[in-house]
């Protein structure tokens, strides 16, 4: 009797390990297929962080670090380049730069605006990851073909 309980548990011990097993791998995979921006991103420039958020259906993007925070009198950064005067006070740290991108595709982001703080500017936007690490920003005026592309990297 021992010997058949002793059979059985460890018969039941080895499903248990293949059924955590194969969780494991699906997660795995699922992980893999399913790239995501929502992070914290390193801008091109190396002086800022975005964090890429759920807003509605949409993704957004805040400014969250400043490798320089303050200015020359060392008071925190505000848009002065905005332009809208009653703007030009607003902090820099935590606004929002990135606005209503939706998913178009794989791994695809479009529809958005961006702000930028260092001209106050205010462009289209689209965003696509690649690989898990790195996300190609494109800002533009009316086409993406009249714009730039920043490649941003994950911070976390």
């Amino acid at each position: 009797m021992a010997m058949k309980l002793q059979r059985t548990c460890g018969y039941m011990s080895g499903c248990l390990c293949v059924v955590l097993l194969f969780s494991l791998l699906a997660e795995t995979s699922i992980a893999a297929e399913s790239k995501t921006p929502i992070g914290v991103w390193l801008h091109a420039n190396k002086r800022i962080r975005v964090q890429i958020f759920p807003c509605g259906d949409r993704l957004c993007g805040k400014i969250v670090w400043f490798r320089w925070p303050n200015d020359a009198q060392g008071l925190p950064l505000v848009d002065f380049k905005n332009g809208n005067p009653a703007l030009r006070s607003r902090p820099l740290l935590g606004l929002t730069v990135l606005r209503n991108l939706r998913h178009t595709g794989k791994n695809t982001w479009t529809g958005g605006r961006i702000y930028n703080p260092d001209d106050g500017m205010d462009y289209k936007a689209k965003m696509s990851i690649q690989g898990n690490s790195t996300l190609r920003v494109r800002a533009y005026i009316l086409l993406p073909a009249l714009g730039k592309t920043l490649i941003w990297t994950r911070v976390r």
